[in-house]
């Protein structure tokens, strides 16, 4: 009888979408209820992997961050039930993010736009659920000011990032 041995390379394992998912999920666990700094990690994550990753995985990057901050409970301390109502939401709006900075001129404006339509995508949602009574007040801020002070802090590390860190691709 003759026996196969299966060779896994580490290198087929530990991809850079392999990270990208993994830190997306991790993230919101490892930065305990610091939306600011959690959001701008998050978002720079978007922004690199919306320029360096294929298009086709960036819906299901899209869902991870908020199913890691669901998870945890602890991002929005109290607030954090709240935050299941968004999640439809906030997966749309990491995608609005990812395309419109992912698009081929790949510019300061294109993040810098990127950044503002997701945030008043979201400060949008936030305040249909006020009016409606389905959330509280201070999700109009969480939804609005601080998604786009996160995006820009995120488009801006992300541009540093990939300028300086990670190798251009080649296109």
């Amino acid at each position: 009888m003759e026996s196969k041995a299966l060779s896994i390379s580490i290198k087929k394992i530990i991809t850079l979408e392999t990270t990208v998912f993994a830190l997306a999920f991790l993230i919101p666990l490892l930065f305990n209820g610091s939306q600011i700094i959690t959001g701008s990690i998050i978002n720079t994550l978007l922004f690199i992997s919306a320029v360096k990753l294929s298009k086709r995985i960036l819906p299901f990057l899209a869902v991870i961050p908020s199913l890691g901050a669901v998870s945890h409970g602890v991002l929005f301390g109290p607030f954090t039930i709240y935050l299941v109502y968004f999640l439809p939401f906030i997966w749309l709006g990491n995608l609005i993010l990812m395309y419109i900075s992912g698009l081929k001129q790949k510019t300061i404006l294109s993040f810098i736009t990127a950044a503002f339509a997701k945030s008043i995508f979201l400060y949008c949602i936030a305040y249909m659920f006020v009016s409606f009574h389905v959330v509280p007040k201070i999700f109009l801020t969480a939804m609005g000011v601080l998604q786009l002070v996160t995006a820009l802090v995120g488009g801006i590390a992300a541009i540093g990032i990939s300028k300086y860190i990670l190798k251009p691709t080649n296109e």
